[in-house]
């Protein structure tokens, strides 16, 4: 199956909750699978310990063949399944696709800013002594951000690895802005013009964490679970 066609069957996408599997409506079970290896080849990079939400699109594949698709990705992939959802509408804007198309949503509803701002990939880690700066939108890295580089974005930054060095979210004063990365041992954040440099001794917990503007103004790190 070829590259086109595998990106019109499925897609995976990086939401704030974690990564989703967007499938097609009208597909067998065997153009899923073939296309979701083409997916993830790819993207280049292991996904290994991730979790994934499989969103359908009606009519969908049958519930034997969501089964064994789930347990396809565990045994092949080491993605974990969180969650299954079937619509009859397309699903909302991702904050960016994966991991060679850029996103921008064009609706001019009353959604969030971030909804409509554009976002910029980067499909390989930060080493150090690297900056990369995104003052108009939202950074997402397919990879590590190491200890020495920096990362700056005016709306959020999504690490899809370990974020070891500077991460500088809201750096045009949205405090509304937050930090995720699948492990977090930061030597900086700054959200807006709050900065937390407590956690530079942090040991990665083993699983995604954000890092918000809490209810007593000082940012805050916990376990994400859910945007």
């Amino acid at each position: 199956m070829n590259s086109k066609m595998a990106n019109s069957t499925v897609a995976l996408r990086a939401y704030r909750d974690g990564l989703h599997l967007i499938i097609r409506p009208h597909l067998s079970i065997t153009e899923v699978e073939a296309a979701i290896q083409q997916e993830i080849s790819r993207m280049n990079r292991s996904l290994a310990g991730v979790s994934v939400q499989i969103d359908l699109k009606s009519p969908t594949l049958k519930k034997e063949e969501i089964e064994l698709l789930s347990s396809k990705l565990q045994e092949t992939y080491d993605l974990t399944v969180r969650g299954v959802e079937v619509a009859d509408e397309p699903v909302p804007p991702p904050i960016a696709a994966a991991p060679t198309t850029h996103v921008i949503s064009q609706t001019t509803d009353t959604r969030p800013p971030r909804d409509s701002e554009p976002s910029r990939i980067i499909p390989h880690t930060i080493r150090s002594g690297q900056t990369e700066e995104f003052p108009q939108g939202s950074l997402i890295i397919y990879g590590d951000v190491n200890s020495g580089s920096e990362v700056k974005a005016g709306g959020d930054i999504v690490v899809l690895g370990t974020l070891r060095g500077s991460a500088y979210a809201g750096m045009n004063g949205r405090l509304s802005a937050v930090i995720i990365a699948m492990d977090f041992a930061p030597l900086q954040l700054q959200i807006g013009n709050y900065v937390n440099r407590s956690s530079v001794s942090q040991e990665p917990r083993g699983y995604p964490e954000i890092a918000r503007i809490g209810a007593e103004d000082v940012i805050i790190v916990e376990k994400f679970v859910k945007f």
